[in-house]
């Protein structure tokens, strides 16, 4: 059996080192391969991904001529050039990805005469290939999107070729000391790329949400570009960028923070309320006691005209009289009401009576009248 020196072992723990350091997951086949060298050497070093190669292409990725891989790719394209390889034909039978060369199935003889050496390996001068094998996990073969490489296959293959027959045990070794790595530090680097995209859509949520993060005093740790815009608004001319505006700093002071160390008292805390130019914006104050962080939720919504056919209905009116008394207070006759809600001049006639009756009123003036004083719009 061979052994390993000491020198060995040191290179083995500087490339498990490089395996395990995080990157995005279309740059690892390139990790493994430039890191690889340095503990044993090939002409050619190649990454390829494959499912049972029904319904997905294998992908193959070479260092340091792309363009064989790019090669090797159209070649196996067809199930009967991939399972022609005689290590992919045994591992596509037994699963057993331990490394294995070609010269382990075919004499050098039987391999010239082959059409894997006549189609591929002779053109691109290679005469031997060790290659160790993994499956990965069923949940990283649905994770395609967060791979472009890997694109949801089920196996990674790690590829070593040569220009003559000269793999050694240790060379076997090295790769069987690889593999469970290999697999392990894939599945490593998946995690972190999907914790990465989900931190990445979490903050793409945040950034659209007017939103201040505050200290336990009140102060500002930091708040959405939406929110210092908001304020920027609402509180000229603060900036609102370090610190927030003096009148709103003093409700915080006087209102949220006695409040931000009782749960019952936070809950009949009610929010700022201001309004500018028909807008009106409702800060909302919000606190996680475990983690001591206090937040702060700026909704803008646009203000509804007091006197609208919706405010109208609150009168107990129908949608229909809402709206024909909406038409009598902009001044229309009941030709002009008719002719604007498309409906006779005898149905208008009979929705006034209706209003009119409902109201208490007999006039239009009276009607209109009864409607601002009910709705807080004029104090009669």
């Amino acid at each position: 059996m061979a052994n390993l020196t000491q020198t060995d072992w040191q290179r083995m723990h500087e490339f498990w080192r490089s395996l395990y350091t995080p990157c995005r997951l279309d740059e690892f086949p390139m990790r493994i391969m430039t890191a690889l060298p340095r503990v044993v050497g090939a002409e050619l070093l190649a990454v390829a991904s494959h499912g049972d190669h029904t319904t997905t292409l294998p992908r193959i990725c070479s260092f340091p001529d792309p363009e064989i891989g790019q090669a090797a790719e159209q070649f196996i394209a067809h199930p009967q050039n991939f399972f022609a390889h005689p290590v992919a034909h045994h591992y596509a039978q037994t699963l057993d990805g331990q490394a294995l060369a070609i010269s382990d199935f075919l004499s050098e003889s039987e391999f010239h005469r082959d059409f894997l050496y006549s189609g591929l390996f002779q053109s691109i001068g290679l005469e031997d290939q060790m290659a160790i094998s993994v499956k990965l996990p069923a949940q990283l073969k649905t994770a395609s999107s967060s791979d472009p490489f890997h694109q949801g296959k089920e196996h990674l293959m790690l590829l070593m070729s040569r220009d003559r027959r000269n793999f050694t045990e240790r060379d076997r070794l090295i790769l069987n000391l690889i593999r469970p790595h290999l697999k392990q530090a894939y599945e490593n680097i998946a995690a972190f790329n999907r914790l990465q995209q989900q931190v990445a859509k979490h903050q793409a949520a945040i950034e659209q949400t007017a939103l201040i993060s505050l200290s336990a005093d009140g102060k500002v740790k930091w708040m959405t570009q939406i929110a210092g815009e908001i304020l920027h608004r609402y509180f000229p001319p603060s900036s609102a960028i370090i610190e927030l505006p003096d009148s709103l700093q003093r409700w915080v002071d006087h209102h949220v923070l006695p409040f931000s160390r009782s749960t019952e008292a936070l809950s009949t805390l009610r929010p700022l309320t201001l309004e500018l130019n028909g807008q009106r914006l409702t800060i909302r104050f919000s606190c996680n006691t475990k983690l001591e962080q206090l937040y702060l939720l700026l909704e803008e919504t646009q203000q509804p005209e007091p006197f609208s056919i919706q405010s109208l209905q609150v009168l107990g009116l129908t949608q229909r009289e809402a709206e024909v008394l909406f038409w009598i207070a902009k001044d229309q006759s009941t030709q002009e009401i008719a002719q604007e809600l498309g409906m006779s001049d005898r149905t208008v006639k009979k929705h006034i009576e209706h209003i009119y009756e409902k109201l208490g009123v007999q006039t239009r003036l009276g009607a209109v009248m009864y409607a601002l004083e009910k709705l807080g719009i004029a104090n009669l």
